[in-house]
């Protein structure tokens, strides 16, 4: 029971940091604070035994530093899809439930560059809904109220955008 109030303590941190990160208006700045905000998500996840959240969370630390640094390229995709697959297949412990960040991140890291906005909000929406059965089954229930949080904000963005 402990763990599971001190892996939501450091989830609802680390929720609180993306949201800050979405107020943010310098690419560089965002991408720094999400990356604080992953590494505690890794911590979170750890604490509730969401190991392949952590991995996939440890990687996407990786692709926003590339990112950061302006050098997430093909070859960097690739790498990463293949290192997602490979440990998430070798470290998975929830069955199908820990498929879902993998899903989520191969989904984002080759559409991530959509450049319309109702598209990516969906993109956005598509793979927050994968984290939020995930955080539920792990009971990260602090990430699990963010996400549906992001969804729901995403899909009224895509109506007044759409209006």
């Amino acid at each position: 029971m402990i763990s599971i109030i001190i892996g939501n303590i450091i989830a609802f941190i680390a929720s609180i940091l993306m949201v800050y990160s979405g107020m943010l208006k310098q690419k560089k700045k965002i991408l720094y604070f999400q990356t604080v905000q992953i590494g505690m998500s890794v911590i979170s996840n750890i604490i509730l035994s969401g190991i392949t959240g952590a991995i996939i969370n440890a990687l996407s630390m990786i692709r926003n530093i590339l990112c950061y640094k302006d050098k997430l390229g093909i070859k960097e995709k690739i790498v990463i899809t293949i290192l997602a697959v490979i440990l998430t297949f070798k470290w998975n412990n929830l069955g199908y439930i820990g498929l879902l960040p993998l899903i989520s991140t191969i989904v984002y890291i080759w559409l991530m560059n959509i450049k319309n906005v109702k598209n990516f909000k969906l993109l956005i929406s598509f793979t927050m809904l994968m984290w939020l059965i995930y955080d539920i089954a792990i009971k990260s229930y602090a990430s699990a109220i963010f996400d549906f949080m992001c969804i729901f904000a995403n899909i009224i963005t895509i109506f007044q955008i759409k209006n």
